[in-house]
């Protein structure tokens, strides 16, 4: 049960950083300034993802 809401928290929270990498891709020119290899929206968008796909696989479980 905490598990899914720890998960559920951790989808929220990534997606609402999303409006922060943007900013941060257009300040470093897309990472490029600092070395990133993907843009830090990729990152973010990918974590979301990531974190969503295994809040559903528990939600499966159940």
């Amino acid at each position: 049960m905490f598990g899914l809401l720890n998960r559920a928290v951790s989808v929220a929270v990534n997606v609402a950083v999303v409006p922060v990498a943007v900013v941060a891709d257009v300040v470093t020119l897309g990472g490029s300034l600092t070395d990133q290899s993907k843009p830090y929206t990729a990152q973010r968008v990918g974590k979301a993802f990531d974190q969503a796909m295994k809040m559903a696989d528990e939600v499966g479980k159940d």
